[in-house]
């Protein structure tokens, strides 16, 4: 809406150019969250029961769903998924990111173990990222994705860099 009013105080693109800004702006997201083959993992795509006949099981996944939803719609805070293997947790965790980039939001997925890999890797003389880049692009990332994250077997110098992170 035009009002007639001049604003010189800020920089505004013109029409023509502003669904080009968002489609870039959500290439970039989606390049940053690091999410991949990931980006298909969402809330439309669980089944918001689980993967289990068990009747208490799936009230107690179904009300986990509920509040991954609550969570990626205001995440403030944090929200740790525990249990075991094909549980659903990588699923769920990506649904959260996934509908964060959908709303614009910068999100950062990885791995704990490819996580600790690079931090190690940045130490390398041939690295394009410094380790402290690296780190500091994980630790100020708005949103962090720590996937399979666990401390059981980790190194001194692993569970150091994970505790630095969180």
């Amino acid at each position: 809406l035009d009002s007639g009013k001049v604003d010189y105080g800020r920089a505004v693109p013109c029409s023509c150019s502003r669904g080009e800004l968002r489609r870039k702006k959500s290439e970039f997201l989606e390049r940053y969250s690091n999410l991949g083959a990931l980006s298909r993992l969402t809330f439309d795509n669980l089944s918001p029961k689980g993967r289990t006949a068990n009747a208490v099981s799936q009230e107690h996944f179904a009300r986990i769903c509920q509040a991954a939803k609550a969570f990626a719609d205001n995440p403030e805070g944090w929200l740790v998924f525990s249990g075991s293997g094909g549980s659903g947790k990588t699923h769920l965790a990506c649904a959260v990111a996934n509908r964060r980039l959908g709303s614009g939001e910068p999100v950062f997925y990885i791995g704990a173990a490819d996580l600790l890999d690079h931090l190690r890797s940045a130490f390398s003389p041939a690295s394009d990222i410094t380790y402290d880049e690296l780190f500091e692009q994980v630790k100020n990332a708005p949103l962090l994705v720590l996937d399979d994250f666990t401390t059981g077997s980790a190194t001194a110098w692993a569970k150091e860099k994970l505790e630095q992170l969180l």
